[in-house]
């Protein structure tokens, strides 16, 4: 009977002490990534680089003067105003962003590519989820 005893309640005692007791791991929260590019007249691929991880974003024009024109993927080169996503030049207190769907041509992970409305440049951020 004690033999038992001493096995219920010292082995253990024994194991926590060899292996020792701590909290588990917290989780990392990663917040969105943030990248800005310096847009002019002329087509800058890739202005943001393809990124397979990437499962959404948003994308905002930080000029009050220029027009940006964005296309996605290595395929379709941006025409100002003509081909591509226009962001409109901010007015007043307002900003003028895009968010993706989950789903977009080209894929939400492909590269971002991007062509101003004058020589700028324009500031052009990028906030990756």
């Amino acid at each position: 009977m004690l033999k038992k005893w001493f096995l219920n309640s010292i082995v253990p005692i024994g194991i926590v002490a060899a292996f020792g007791v701590r909290p588990a791991n917290a989780q990392t929260f990663l917040g969105p990534f943030q990248s800005q590019a310096s847009i002019t007249a002329s087509a800058t691929l890739a202005a943001f680089p393809s990124n397979p991880s990437r499962r959404a974003f948003t994308i905002c024009n930080g000029s009050s003067t220029v027009t940006i024109t964005i296309t996605f993927g290595t395929t379709l080169t941006p025409v100002s105003l003509t081909t591509g996503l226009v962001l409109l030049p901010n007015s007043g207190a307002n900003i003028n962003c895009y968010t993706s769907p989950l789903s977009i041509t080209g894929g939400v992970g492909a590269q971002i590519n991007a062509i101003g409305s004058a020589a700028g440049p324009s500031i052009v951020t990028l906030l990756e989820y």
